[in-house]
């Protein structure tokens, strides 16, 4: 009966210390796995860049302006937003996504063969256009790029105000003159407007001799 026992807790012995092995083996092997896993899920950083950055730009009011913001191929994520007085409009690439806008702005995508880009365009440009922001932000890079739209009066809405004032001052002078003349050349008008009056002044001279 002992002999019996001491088998017994021999062959228990040797089972428990084969279980003992198997939770270290992996215990050792699990995290190596999960950091294969993290290390080939992680994006590459050379691909967490900007290959095109928006720059600031000043144009003449009126003038149309453009901004670009590209990234590499490898990355192609990218949501690039203006903010401006009328509102903040984002533009979602490589999708094309694009948000209710107003029709002079205008939104769109690029992809190259090394580049994903994305475009705003303003078709006409307007004081309350100045001081509006893009901002470019790739996604899982932490780091955002954005640019500044500067807009100037060159004088030209002056001159553009002057010379229709000018014109519909012009303009009146001329339809009053010839209004004048047609209503001196017609003798319909000319009854209408002092068609009754004449005939009271000739039975005044009339009456007079």
């Amino acid at each position: 009966m002992e002999t019996r026992r001491k088998r017994e807790m021999g062959k228990t012995a040797k089972v428990s210390w084969i279980f003992l092995l198997l939770l270290v083996l992996l215990k050792i092997t699990t995290p190596s796995s999960a950091q294969d896993s993290i290390t080939a899920s992680a994006p590459n950083p050379a691909a967490l860049s900007y290959r095109t950055r928006p720059a600031n730009l000043t144009v003449a009011v009126g003038e149309p302006a453009e901004f670009r913001c590209g990234v590499p191929k490898a990355s192609p994520n990218i949501t690039f937003t203006i903010y401006g007085v009328h509102g903040n409009y984002s533009l979602t690439c490589p999708y094309g996504h694009v948000e209710k806008i107003p029709q002079a702005l205008y939104g769109s995508c690029d992809m190259t063969e090394e580049e994903s880009v994305a475009v705003w365009t303003l078709k006409g440009t307007s004081f309350s256009d100045n001081g509006a922001s893009f901002i470019c932000q790739q996604s899982n890079n932490p780091n955002a790029t954005a640019a500044t739209l500067h807009v100037y009066d060159d004088g030209t809405s002056y001159a553009t105000l002057i010379g229709c004032v000018i014109g519909g001052f012009f303009g009146t002078l001329l339809v009053a003159g010839l209004s004048f003349l047609m209503l001196r050349r017609s003798e319909t008008l000319q009854k209408c407007f002092w068609g009754r009056e004449t005939e009271d002044d000739l039975n005044t001279m009339v009456t007079k001799e």
